[in-house]
Parts: structure tokens; C-alpha cells; sequence
């Protein structure tokens, strides 16, 4: 069979859509081995097509095979990107293309499918393979299919991307962090994250989450000593040297083996809380909650250290984390299950309640601990305890390291009590003070401020806002929706006050 004409658009099919005969895409254990073998031979002839430098058509080969494969990492998504490199070397532009895929993706992203949105989005990225927004957008994409190694291949590439960039983004590697924590890769996200460490230094939370982090790297390196979290312990040199060579734990037998070492090393050195400290996030790693709390408790007893009771509400915080996940998961495989809808909303009540009365206690045992302060501001948002909640994140604005998240968290308080001049006012201060406006938190300071502007019916400044983030972000909350809607009612204004005008002058 001849090749169609790169040229023709009828030839190649409309860029995105699914091929006649080409199923939705699937979840990775329901790809057929008839679906694997059609998005083989569609790779292979858009690598031939790649050669002839016929780019175009190869795109569109790639996302074919991609709608009945979207798992094949080498051969579909690298395939597609090297072709995309080569077309842009060679100075081919995105044109039209990549506006339309990024539409067509918002637009699935609308109506909920995601599957559709990620072929889209790639589709945009192939005309604008440096595009590390793009990127970033197939990578939250894949993550919510449950394409994991699909989410972090696409997180690695954006990595690299924002690196050649001037203003690196800092989202990108804490994603990234996240992604390589739900698989267990530790070490690789603490890379990630000490990588969001210098281009945000003034971010404690991230250096923080970095060494709890690099604990949990060295107890599935069966490292006994300490490693970084916020303890101030001595290191056991001699067990460090011991234990370096250690595999890195990850099957169920290997983990249960460590939890024999680490139960006979404390046997041996009945008092050390350190060892008991290792022995109990062994214990939380294996599900074996109780027997966690039960050794951090008698840590706690024997050294009277706060820090040990700290660690046992860390793993009552992440039970309920882990809880609300498993329940959010079971919400998307059955959306209408209103028993499973009362569910959630019972846990998060729990939740919120138990988290308020730790950040309460913390607080005061660290009175002068601005995260703390923080924390507890968040946790008194989330009760409507409004009041209380603006004088932590008044507090907290005496901290430059917080001083944006608290104005943005003060405005979203002053809103929800109706305060919205006040809200105005805190939204403005954080934005004169905040240069990056396409990063999350400068789009969310922005969609509020437009929000509060359109609850006052200063529709002008509302528009001129949404404006603002539609041209970065189209995809953002419901931005474009309301900018819509008030261009509508605006233009009705206009035209009512046209007629009402032509009737006076008659």
C-alpha cells in the first residue's frame, strides 16, 4: 500500500480521533494482544514514515497506535516524541494543530474523558514538543488512568525541559516526587525534590518532606541509623556501613525479612528508640498499624520525646489519606454509589476533626513553629472555624516562606464570610508580591481575585482576570465557562442600554 500524501488531510484521518475500526482506549489489563499487534504494526510504519521525514503522517500513525496501545512507552510515546523533535528541527512550527489538540483536550476534560484528553494533549505536544505545560498535562492525565509509568515517563521529559529553561518550574519535580513515592522509588524522589529545593529554597515543607523521605530510603536499604526526617540523633556508623549494601526492599518477602532484622537488631539493643523508630515504620510499611503504634509508644514512654507521638499521628494522618483513596478510586469505578458518597464525606469529617486536634497540640508544644501555625490555619479552614483560621495566617504572613499562601488563604476566609472587599484587598497584596502567574498558586490567586470581583458585579475586572488565565491555561477550574458567560451578559447589557437609548430618542 502506497503512503498517503502528508499534505493531504483526508489522506491522513483527523489528527487525535479514533481510526474506523480503533477502540476507546483501555485500562492496561484489558488490552487485547490483537490491540498490542495493530499498534505494533502502527509504530513501525510511522518509524518508516519518520525516515522519509514524512512527519506528519507518522504523528498521526503514532496516536493511532497509541488509541489501541497507550502503554508502550518505547515504541508509541518516544517514538512520537523523537518524531516531533525531528519536525521541529527541521522548522516546523505547531500551527493550528496545536491549538486544536489542546482544545480538543479541554473539551474531553469537560466531559470527563480522560482517555480522549491524553491523545489529544499528545497530539498537541507533538506540534510543540518543548511545551512543558503540555507535559505536565499528560502527566496528571496518565496518573488519573492509572498509566503510572506513562505519568512518570511524561514527568521526567517535562523535567528535563524546565531545566533548559530560565524560570524552571518547581511543580514539575514535586509531581514528579509524588509519582516516584507511589511506586516506592524513594531515593528518586528525593532527587526530585532536593531539584525543587533549589529553585524554591525558601520552601521548608519541600527540604522537610525531602529527609522524611530519605528515611524511608534507608529503611528499605535496611539501614538502621537515622537519615534526616526532623530527629536530631546520632547516626550508627557501623550499621550504616552494614546495611549499605542491602537490597532495596520491595516484594512482601523482603520486607517481612527486614522486619526480622530490625525485630532482632532491637532484641539485641532493647532501649534504643532509634532502632525502635526503624523497627515501627517497618511495621507501618506492612500494613501492621497497631504494632507500628504499639513500639513508637513505648519509644515514647522510655524518652519522653514529643517527636515520637508526632510520628504516631503521621501514620494515623496517612491511614486516613490512604482510606480516602481507596474510596475516591472506588467513586470513579462507580460514580452513582451514594452509600459509598456517605461514606467519604463521614471519613473526611473524621479526618478533619482528628487533624484540627493535632495541629492544635503541636501548635502548642512549638508555639513559635510557623509550618505548625500553618497547618492549623489550614486545619481550622477546613471547619469553618473562619475566625480562628485568619488569625494563624495572619500570623503567618510575618514568615516570608508563607507569607503568599497566608494572604491567599486569608482572602479565600474574608470570601467565605461574605468579607469581599477584605478578600479583594489580601488577593491584590498576594499578587503584587508574587511574580509567577502560570504556576499553580499564581493561577489560583488570580482565579479568586476574579472570582471576588465578580460576586461584587465588577464584571470589567472579573473579565480581565479570566482573560488572564484563559491565555495561559484554558483548561483551568471553570475559568473559561465564566469568562463566557459574562462576555454574554456583558454584550446583553451593551445591547439593552442600545435600545433603551433609541427609545428615549424617539
Amino acid at each position: 500500500m502506497s503512503e498517503p500524501d502528508s499534505t493531504n488531510p483526508d489522506a491522513q484521518g483527523p489528527e487525535g480521533e479514533a481510526p474506523e475500526g480503533a477502540e476507546a482506549l483501555l485500562p492496561a489489563d484489558q488490552i487485547t494482544p490483537d490491540a498490542r499487534q495493530m499498534a505494533d504494526n502502527c509504530f513501525e510504519r510511522a518509524k518508516q514514515a519518520t525516515i522519509r521525514n514524512n512527519f506528519d503522517y507518522a504523528i498521526h500513525l503514532y496516536l493511532e497506535g497509541l488509541r489501541y496501545n497507550p502503554l508502550d512507552i518505547e515504541k508509541g510515546h518516544r517514538g512520537l516524541r523523537d518524531c516531533a523533535l525531528r519536525r521541529r528541527n527541521q522548522g516546523k512550527g505547531g500551527g493550528l494543530g496545536a491549538l486544536f489538540g489542546q482544545a480538543k483536550g479541554a473539551f474531553a476534560q469537560m466531559l470527563g474523558r480522560h482517555k480522549d484528553q491524553m491523545l489529544a494533549l499528545e497530539a498537541a505536544l507533538a506540534r510543540d514538543p518543548r511545551n512543558v505545560t503540555l507535559m505536565m498535562q499528560l502527566m496528571q492525565v496518565a496518573r488519573r488512568l492509572d498509566y503510572t509509568d506513562v505519568a512518570l515517563w511524561f514527568g521526567e521529559i517535562a523535567a528535563e525541559e524546565t531545566l533548559r529553561s530560565k524560570k524552571p518550574q518547581k511543580q514539575v519535580f514535586t509531581t514528579l516526587a509524588d509519582l516516584y513515592e507511589q511506586r516506592e522509588r524513594f531515593q528518586d524522589a528525593v532527587d526530585a525534590l532536593s531539584q525543587a529545593v533549589k529553585i524554591d529554597p525558601s520552601d521548608r515543607s519541600l527540604d522537610k518532606h525531602a529527609r522524611d523521605l530519605s528515611a524511608r530510603a534507608s529503611i528499605d536499604k535496611g539501614k538502621l541509623e537515622e537519615v534526616g526526617d526532623f530527629h536530631d540523633m546520632i547516626r550508627d556508623r557501623a550499621q550504616a556501613s552494614a546495611s549499605a549494601t542491602q537490597k532495596v526492599v520491595r516484594t512482601r518477602e523482603q520486607l517481612d525479612a527486614l522486619f526480622e532484622k530490625l525485630k532482632a537488631n532491637l532484641e539485641e539493643d532493647p532501649q534504643n528508640p532509634i532502632k525502635m523508630e526503624a523497627l515501627a515504620d517497618c511495621e507501618a510499611r506492612r500494613g501492621h498499624i497497631d504494632e507500628a503504634m504499639q513500639v513508637l509508644q513505648q519509644a515514647l514512654e522510655q524518652t519522653k520525646e514529643y517527636r515520637y507521638k508526632m510520628r504516631q499521628d503521621d501514620i494515623r494522618m496517612a491511614e486516613f489519606r490512604r482510606t480516602l483513596r481507596e474510596i475516591n478510586e472506588q467513586l470513579e469505578a462507580e460514580p452513582d454509589r451514594q452509600d459509598v458518597k456517605a461514606k467519604r464525606q463521614q471519613v473526611i469529617a473524621k479526618r478533619d476533626e482528628f487533624e484540627l486536634a493535632i495541629y492544635q497540640e503541636r501548635q502548642a508544644q512549638y508555639p513559635t513553629d510557623m509550618g505548625i501555625r500553618f497547618e492549623l490555619g489550614m486545619r481550622q479552614f477546613r471547619q469553618k472555624s473562619h475566625d480562628e483560621a485568619i488569625v494563624s495566617f495572619q500570623t503567618t504572613t510575618r514568615d516570608p516562606k508563607r507569607r503568599i499562601q497566608s494572604l491567599n488563604m486569608l482572602g479565600k476566609c474574608f470570601f467565605d464570610k461574605k468579607l469581599h472587599r477584605e478578600a479583594e484587598g489580601q488577593f491584590e497584596s498576594a499578587i503584587k508580591q508574587y511574580e509567577l502567574s502560570d504556576d499553580p498558586l499564581g493561577k489560583e490567586l488570580r482565579y479568586n481575585l476574579a472570582r471576588t470581583f465578580e460576586i461584587q458585579d465588577k464584571n470589567d475586572e472579573a473579565i480581565e482576570w479570566y482573560s488572564v488565565i484563559v491565555q495561559q491555561d484554558y483548561q483551568y477550574q471553570d475559568v473559561a465557562k465564566r469568562l463566557e458567560e459574562l462576555r454574554r451578559q456583558q454584550k446583553e447589557r451593551k445591547t439593552a442600554e442600545g435600545g433603551e437609548a433609541d427609545t428615549s430618542a424617539e
